[in-house]
């Protein structure tokens, strides 16, 4: 496949943002091969990052490149600080169109990934940074509980149960793994949707949409980068919605922390220096942490080498998961 990222195409999108280009190199994600475009210029070095849009959202690319960097000017003008520093293009804007594609450029950030309790506080306190500052301007909305996700959850769980009873009966792919794990996966699962019908929890989810938050929702060990200079910074921001601190505290803990119990009290540590969580709130993300969503995720494409992947991982990390649901059912009960 021809490299759809020439040297001609570069030079044009990075002029749009007022940089002279002096030489540029792709940088593969877990997902995407070009992934971002580290460019270096006369001023600096920069991030190109194409924006590729949510096929689970129905609404356009361009929409959600418009609603994606209006969240962003909104951090910036609060004076978000975890955040690099994006630029503004000569139509003053912070993206552009190229052949059909939003592009957008952001400082680059040279450091290394998270590996200190240090670094996994400043976690903590970047996350709860990052909701406090949005709560303070945005409104009441609808969509931003917690409950909608856990909708979609459920439909996972049910579709994961039919197809892991499929795959046993018809000794399809996977199957040992569904032998092995699946029916565990499944306790877990009702332990977790009886506990969240309980009433203080129903409370708590009728509650959470009066105070509505901007999430990164993407926080991954690879976007999180401790600078040589010494700050945190969260990176690639193209999931950026208002949404649940619930949902993104356990995902953060369940993506970055690899089971380390050290690891998981920092991070929950840093944000409680300024938003203390209550029982329930501590509940709730012990619940949330629970749900064997990877495992979920897998089975919708099982044929796909990341699924058979991610199952290979939770195999091998399995006597740690165990472990680290065990800790925040203590954490939640303190």
């Amino acid at each position: 496949m021809a490299n759809p990222y020439t040297k001609a195409r570069i030079h044009k999108i990075v002029r749009r943002f007022g940089l002279s280009p002096l030489g540029s190199n792709p940088v593969a994600s877990f997902y995407r091969k070009n992934a971002v475009l580290q460019v270096k210029t006369r001023s600096g070095t920069y991030a190109i990052k194409p924006f590729f849009r949510n096929k689970f959202l129905r609404t356009s690319t361009i929409h959600q490149i418009k609603t994606t960097t209006r969240y962003v000017q909104l951090l910036m003008n609060g004076g978000f600080g975890y955040m690099p520093a994006w630029l503004e293009s000569k139509s003053e804007r912070l993206w552009t169109l190229d052949q059909g594609r939003p592009f957008y450029v952001t400082a680059w950030i040279k450091g290394r990934k998270l590996e200190k309790q240090e670094d996994f506080i400043e976690l903590g306190r970047a996350l709860v940074t990052l909701h406090t500052i949005s709560n303070g301007f945005l409104q009441t909305t609808r969509g931003a509980s917690a409950r909608t996700q856990i909708r979609y959850w459920e439909i996972q769980d049910r579709l994961f149960r039919r197809r892991m009873a499929k795959a046993v009966r018809k000794n399809e792919r996977n199957r040992r793994w569904y032998l092995n794990y699946g029916e565990q996966c499944n306790k877990f699962s009702n332990l977790a949707w009886t506990e969240l019908r309980s009433p203080e929890i129903i409370d708590l989810l009728d509650r959470e949409p009066i105070r509505p938050v901007l999430i990164h929702n993407d926080i991954t060990s690879p976007n999180v980068i401790i600078s040589d200079d010494g700050p945190l910074f969260l990176i690639d921001w193209d999931h950026v919605k208002v949404g649940s601190i619930y949902v993104e505290l356990a995902k953060a803990l369940i993506n970055t922390c690899q089971f380390n119990p050290d690891f998981m009290h920092s991070l929950l540590n840093g944000y409680e220096e300024l938003y203390p969580l209550n029982r329930t709130e501590r509940k709730l993300i012990s619940l949330i942490y629970r749900l064997p969503r990877e495992a979920w995720q897998a089975t919708l494409f099982p044929n796909r080498p990341i699924s058979r992947e991610t199952l290979s991982i939770m195999e091998r990390t399995w006597a740690d998961r165990l472990k680290a649901m065990d800790l925040l059912d203590d954490w939640s009960n303190q």
